[in-house]
């Protein structure tokens, strides 16, 4: 069985052979919409582009404020400050049975040397004191190292076991005044290692009062 040519025209809707003229032209149309849309979008996604390129790159004379006021800004923060420190090494040889311990430095600041070995306090403050002191390996007996000062009396005092250990390290902060003579005794005599690493005393100078 065979359809008629009038049902088909009604389901095509090629109604008097004027459909299909009709049909290509919205396609046409359409077309045309696509390539315009097209268009809009890439010219609307340039625009975008350029527009935050130039936002990103500032002008050159800015470039230059901003690097000045970085300059200036590193200028003027506050440098850290040197730590105020004296370290004293041993002015006495290996050989020497000392009781006294004499001590020497490169540059005097806030403790000056004194005759004997004493050390005098020229700034008033607090300090914070460290000292090693080791024995010759021979030394057997057992040794007090004391650290006095002529104001306060003894600020230090270690003991050395000849017999276990022949090293004693002691430290501590505290406040001295000008004019204030320290010294170091090792009671009894005894034969002590001068090498940088085995005996020495150090002073930091944490404020002035």
């Amino acid at each position: 069985m065979s359809l008629s040519a009038e049902y088909c025209n009604d389901k095509t809707g090629d109604r008097g052979g004027g459909g299909g003229v009709a049909l290509a032209h919205q396609r046409r149309l359409i077309r045309g919409l696509l390539v315009w849309a097209t268009l809009l979008t890439l010219g609307l996604a340039t625009s975008i582009t350029l527009h935050f390129i130039h936002r990103e790159s500032p002008a050159p004379s800015k470039r230059q404020n901003s690097r000045t006021e970085q300059i200036q800004e590193n200028i003027t923060q506050p440098q850290p400050k040197e730590i105020p420190l004296m370290e004293f090494s041993p002015e006495w040889k290996d050989s020497e049975m000392v009781e006294t311990l004499r001590w020497k430095t490169v540059r005097e600041n806030f403790i000056k040397k004194k005759p004997m070995g004493q050390l005098l306090v020229d700034k008033d403050g607090q300090y914070f004191l460290y000292l090693q002191v080791t024995l010759a390996s021979h030394e057997k007996t057992n040794h007090t190292i004391t650290v006095e000062s002529a104001q306060r009396k003894v600020i230090l005092n270690g003991l050395i076991n000849g017999s276990k250990l022949s090293t004693v390290f002691m430290a501590k902060g505290f406040s001295l005044a000008k004019g204030d003579i320290l010294t170091v005794t090792c009671q009894p005599k005894a034969k002590i290692q001068t090498f940088h690493t085995e005996t020495y005393l150090g002073v930091i100078k944490i404020n002035s009062t």
